[in-house]
């Protein structure tokens, strides 16, 4: 096989990549050898055929033969294609890549104008780009400073000696920004990290850093203030002010920070939301954290390319049930549905809008979403038949209910795709909720029976419903 590197490589290449890589090896200002081309050209018609396992019948003497005739066999000449093929596929992603850093780019052609003394194009791209900073989203503070450092670098090859340092000056403030802003940031990832992996990384924090920040005129830079309230609140979990101070801070200037550093800062406060509060009892977090996700869909940012991600639509799902939204929801459902990947989308309308239903009591509407469905995804068909089962017991449809134990329990016990783990948390549902249905209301001792007996169980799904319905019975 030519050089696993190189197939690796090739590998990632798109067909779009590789039509216009093939052009690339075409232009002689790129590359000037005929057999570079005509390696690609074989290596190209085998990745198109074998998708999955390219190039796994080729190898380096086959190659040879297809691309040499007769002539002998040369590894050294044949390792030096492969090699210079791969630094051509390397320089074609970097022209690639470069086609969506257009700042990156044009700051080098500003310098390249310095540096040629061409001064009215550099005054020309710069006025485009002092423009595309006005952009309320346009916070690039590296991007700004480069931008003022060369301005002043443009002044002294100009004019020799000049009467200001105002681009100087800008230039100092906007890399303090960037030092500032990228601190803050490694930081929170530092204290976020301490809780999630094993090994912390070393991060540490300049000390009076937060308090000299806190009492600059960075603050007034939205970044930086709500970078500056992200590492207190981490810090500081207890002080709910942080909390409070940076959603209020994200609502206001939501227009002057760009989409990804602010779904990074929603996380941050979804995440306290639910790790240093609801885990911790703070049930009244549900509500600032339902907020929170109506925040985020309003900015969509939790849409990309169209498309929701299935954890998100659950979580929402989840969350506004949580806190009766229920009109909310279901209106979310029926919008966001047709958001999600492809895959996931058979059965969800119908299972989420019964989840609706369920949670509002309307019974006979849960029965008619879900009885006549079948689910393909496991967790679908698993949740469904689950919230069918409640549904029975709650309208005391006890012959339905039965019927529904049997079959429940019977495709448990045939799907090979559930984990054990799994099947009995289901299997232990279904026995308790027979016994519930076959209790005395008035056997006050046969109920504490079997709630000792629910609460000792740790494999069971629903555990917190069946412990309600014990507490009904024992009223």
């Amino acid at each position: 096989m030519p050089s696993k590197k190189l197939i690796t490589l090739l590998h990632t290449f798109t067909k779009a990549d590789l039509t216009h890589f093939n052009k690339f090896l075409y232009s002689p200002y790129f590359n000037e050898n005929g057999e570079i081309l005509q390696l690609f050209e074989l290596i190209d018609q085998d990745l198109r055929q074998q998708a999955v396992k390219p190039l796994n019948i080729m190898d380096k003497e086959a190659v040879w033969k297809r691309l040499f005739g007769q002539k002998k066999f040369n590894d050294a000449y044949i390792r030096k294609l492969c090699y210079e093929l791969g630094q051509h596929a390397s320089h074609f992603l970097l022209l690639e890549g470069q086609k969506s850093k257009k700042l990156e780019s044009d700051l080098t052609l500003l310098d390249i104008f310095s540096c040629r003394k061409l001064f009215k194009h550099f005054d020309s791209l710069s006025r485009k780009l002092y423009q595309s900073f006005q952009s309320p989203i346009a916070i690039d503070y590296y991007g700004h400073y480069q931008l003022e450092l060369l301005n002043h670098t443009k002044l002294e090859k100009a004019v020799g000696k000049f009467k200001t340092l105002d681009h100087l000056e800008k230039a100092d403030h906007f890399l303090d920004c960037f030092f500032i802003v990228k601190k803050l940031k490694l930081f929170c990832d530092f204290l976020d990290y301490k809780h999630t992996v094993s090994k912390e990384p070393k991060i540490g924090m300049i000390p009076g850093f937060l308090d000299y920040v806190q009492r600059s005129e960075f603050m007034q830079h939205p970044l930086i203030k709500a970078y500056y309230l992200v590492t207190r609140m981490l810090l500081e979990k207890e002080q709910e002010a942080y909390f409070q101070e940076l959603k209020q801070t994200l609502l206001d200037h939501a227009k002057n920070i760009s989409g990804p550093e602010l779904k990074t800062l929603y996380i941050y406060l979804i995440n306290y939301c639910i790790d240093t509060k609801i885990n911790a009892g703070h049930s009244e977090y549900f509500h600032e954290l339902f907020d929170l996700y109506k925040a985020v869909l309003d900015e969509e940012l939790f849409i990309e390319k169209n498309t929701i991600s299935p954890q998100d639509y659950k979580n929402i799902i989840t969350v506004g049930l949580h806190v009766r939204a229920f009109e909310w929801v279901e209106h979310f459902i029926q919008t966001y549905t047709h958001k999600l990947p492809e895959e996931h989308q058979e059965n969800a309308l119908t299972y989420n809008l019964a989840k609706v239903y369920f949670h509002k009591e309307d019974y006979p509407k849960v029965i008619e979403q879900l009885r006549e469905v079948e689910y393909k995804n496991l967790v679908y068909a698993l949740g469904g038949k689950l919230m069918l089962l409640k549904t029975y017991y709650e309208l005391d449809e006890y012959i339905a209910l039965d019927s529904l134990i049997d079959s429940f329990r019977i495709y448990l016990r045939r799907n090979r795709k559930i984990s054990k783990e799994v099947k009995q948390q289901y299997m232990n549902v279904l026995r308790f909720v027979k016994k519930l249905s076959n209790l005395d209301p008035y056997d006050k001792e046969a109920i504490v029976k079997v709630r000792n007996q629910v609460e000792a169980c740790k494999a069971l799904a629903s555990k917190k419903w069946i412990l309600q319905k014990i507490e009904v019975l024992q009223k």
